[in-house]
């Protein structure tokens, strides 16, 4: 896959071709965990509160699939909800998170993931086996026990493998290979544009949106 990902890179960086690229990582992945059961649908969103991290492509394709999509006073709210979510839950961990809910805002209003088509590959690594489960580990309570959901270990495995042959073709092409906050991300680059050239051009983004 890092290989993959390295040709296609150096025959240039543009954005369609990004997203081809990230594509065909997580099909590539997906490709060996076909067939294998999940409890995970729709409206199911108990998971989508915990930290999740992506590469810098992965919120950029993600930040300009929305902008495609959606209109101005969409993405503005959008935007704004973004920002609300990064100044309340940028520094919590994820027992925070659940406890104070603070769920993704790339939910939809009827809990369905927004970008589902492009969503991260921490995102796709997860699985659950079990519904109640979930909805039981992520209930909002201090608790000194464990948390249990009974998961798909191998398809973590894979997906968190394609994620650093990703981080590792990046290095290779000279790409920034840092990896980010899902909502910072998209938000950096739904409020600067001009970090798509700078990033494509193998700049390393402003420090600032980490700190």
């Amino acid at each position: 896959m890092t290989a993959t990902v390295v040709e296609a890179l150096r025959k240039g960086a543009d954005p369609a071709t990004v997203a081809r690229m990230l594509e065909s990582c997580a099909d590539a992945a997906q490709g060996l965990c076909n067939d294998r059961p999940y409890a995970c649908a729709a409206g199911c969103p108990h998971c989508c509160v915990l930290n999740v991290a992506v590469l810098l492509p992965e919120a950029m394709t993600i930040a300009l699939w929305l902008r495609e999509r959606l209109s101005g006073t969409e993405l503005a709210g959008l935007q704004m909800q973004l920002a609300t979510h990064r100044s309340w839950a940028r520094w919590m961990d994820d027992d925070e998170r659940i406890l104070k809910q603070m769920f993704c805002p790339l939910l939809d209003r009827w809990e369905a993931c927004s970008v589902h088509h492009v969503r991260p590959l921490s995102c796709r690594a997860i699985t659950s086996l079990d519904s109640q489960s979930c909805k039981d580990a992520f209930f909002p309570t201090v608790t000194d026990e464990d948390r249990m959901v009974p998961a798909d270990l191998f398809r973590k495995v894979v997906f968190d493998a394609a994620f650093t042959a990703l981080a590792s073709g990046l290095c290779q092409v000279g790409l920034d290979d840092r990896s980010i906050e899902l909502g910072t991300g998209v938000l950096a680059f739904l409020e600067h544009p001009e970090f798509v050239e700078r990033f494509l051009a193998g700049e390393r983004l402003p420090q600032a949106l980490w700190l």
